[in-house]
């Protein structure tokens, strides 16, 4: 049995008829949608109008609920959030409003002898978000958590299909609001028998100038027009500088990991020291974005020692990963928790299934952070902050760090000297450490 799979169409009509009328969904047998029908596009009624002659399976999201409760919703600090909130109750029909009422939070079934779950963000809640990053371990336990064999979830609006033992997580992406800037309405075709589950993802283009016409006929703050333009979240089509207090919300992330700030704050002083002062080697600008994910990186390498001792360096990866307090776009996150994870232990590969989900030139970006949040920690390897400063001179085929110290230092030239290895062979120069 084939069925079509829809997930956060957020009043994005053209994209959601443009989807409909794809020869993969005139293939299938059902059509099922796992909320967020409305919010943020201009076109929610008849939006709504067309799931429900539509689809035979429909379950509620969350900005469905946030919608319906507009009134009762106090300001967000996002003043685009409060306008499409109440801008989307305010135009609801009272037909829309009767069929979202109406709909459940969840909803299961049997299929060919297989337990299937229609869920929006998580067997924990709607809220609660997965995604490619998901650890599998997590994973694991919500499967449990779950009581079916294939848990259907949105909301994350990042189109996965993922296994968990025996168990399938599948998430056919955004209709109406993809993050990724391809453009295109994404679905998901789910085929269910005798032989198994299988997923195929799917994307359609659409008439998105239309719906960016409609939203700015409407009024609608340009963050919100800027961002279905681009297909991005708002949060990535903001100016450098505008998404929040980046560092606050670090050190008030690394707080909650109970970590050690003293070495924290030494480590993430002295991978910028790296980074401006070799500027020339890497290219990346003075005050851009990759100093601030390299910052990040860099002050929460060792959150993840809250978990304990053994394989630290990949809970640091994984808790940054699972954050959402953070003013960080989807990608931007994975770089810093990278950045973290590669502070000891193995060199990034492809081998490693976040690394190996990065366009190229992130790869390339997280090895020349990284090496600099790698060596940084070595320069601290004492805990004491005896390295007070560094100099750096960049040479044809290599680079000379100098160490200022305020004493001894042979533990942390030791260990500069072994994890250099990054930094060598993501600048191919040697990299010469001596004490100033």
């Amino acid at each position: 049995m084939k069925i079509l799979l829809l997930a956060d169409i957020h009043g994005n009509l053209p994209a959601l008829q443009a989807v409909l009328d794809t020869p993969a969904a005139a293939a299938c047998a059902e059509a099922w949608c796992l909320g967020d029908i409305v919010g943020y596009g201009p076109f929610p009624n008849e939006c709504a109008e067309l799931v429900a002659r539509k689809m035979s399976r429909v379950i509620l999201g969350n900005h469905d609920v946030k919608v319906l409760s507009a009134k009762k919703v106090s300001r967000h600090k996002e003043a685009y959030k409060t306008f499409i909130f109440a801008w989307t109750r305010r135009v609801l029909s009272p037909a829309t409003v009767k069929y979202l009422t109406s709909l459940p939070g969840e909803s299961r079934l049997k299929l060919a002898g297989h337990r299937v779950v229609l869920l929006h963000g998580s067997p924990v809640g709607m809220d609660d978000g997965l995604s490619i990053h998901t650890p599998d371990e997590r994973l694991a336990a919500l499967a449990v958590k779950a009581r079916a064999d294939v848990i259907l979830v949105g909301h994350t609006h990042d189109a996965f299909v993922r296994r968990a033992g025996e168990n399938y997580f599948i998430n056919p992406g955004s209709v109406g609001r993809p993050f990724d800037g391809d453009g295109g309405a994404s679905f998901a075709v789910l085929e269910i028998g005798a032989r198994g589950v299988r997923a195929t993802r799917h994307r359609v283009a659409y008439d998105n100038a239309g719906v960016v016409a409609e939203m700015k006929r409407q009024d609608f703050p340009d963050i919100l027009v800027r961002a279905f333009a681009a297909s991005r979240s708002p949060a990535d089509t903001l100016p450098e500088g505008v998404r929040g207090d980046l560092m606050e919300e670090a050190q008030k992330f690394g707080a909650r990991a109970r970590y050690e700030k003293p070495h924290a704050l030494h480590v993430a002083r002295l991978a910028l020291e790296l980074f401006d002062g070799l500027l020339p080697l890497h290219g990346y600008a003075p005050g851009g974005r990759e100093r601030a994910l390299l910052q990040v990186g860099a002050l929460l390498h060792d959150v993840g020692l809250v978990r304990g001792e053994d394989g630290h360096h990949k809970s640091s990866r994984d808790m940054i990963l699972e954050d959402r307090l953070l003013p960080l776009s989807d990608r931007e996150r994975v770089v810093a928790a990278l950045v973290a994870r590669y502070h000891r232990k193995a060199l990034p590969k492809d081998e490693h299934k976040h690394f190996a989900f990065l366009p190229d030139h992130h790869k390339v970006m997280v090895e020349r952070l990284g090496a600099f949040a790698r060596l940084a920690d070595a320069l601290d390897r004492s805990h004491r902050g005896m390295v007070r400063g560094l100099e750096t001179r960049i040479g044809k085929n290599a680079v000379t760090v100098v160490l200022r110290a305020t004493g001894p230092v042979d533990a942390e030239l030791e260990c500069g000297r072994i994890k250099s290895d990054l930094f060598e062979r993501a600048y191919g120069k040697k990299l010469d450490l001596v004490k100033g």
